[in-house]
């Protein structure tokens, strides 16, 4: 979740010899992915 309360999809690469995750990107959610979201939380 964003600072807003938004949901939304984040594509991230986590390096093996690093301690650090690389965002890709993120963009919001759209109404079926916040929905499934909700419903598995």
């Amino acid at each position: 979740m964003s600072i807003k309360l938004r949901t939304v999809v984040v594509c991230h690469r986590l390096r093996e010899n690093e301690d650090s995750i690389r965002i890709i990107s993120a963009r919001r959610a759209s109404s079926s992915e916040e929905r499934d979201y909700w419903s598995q939380r």
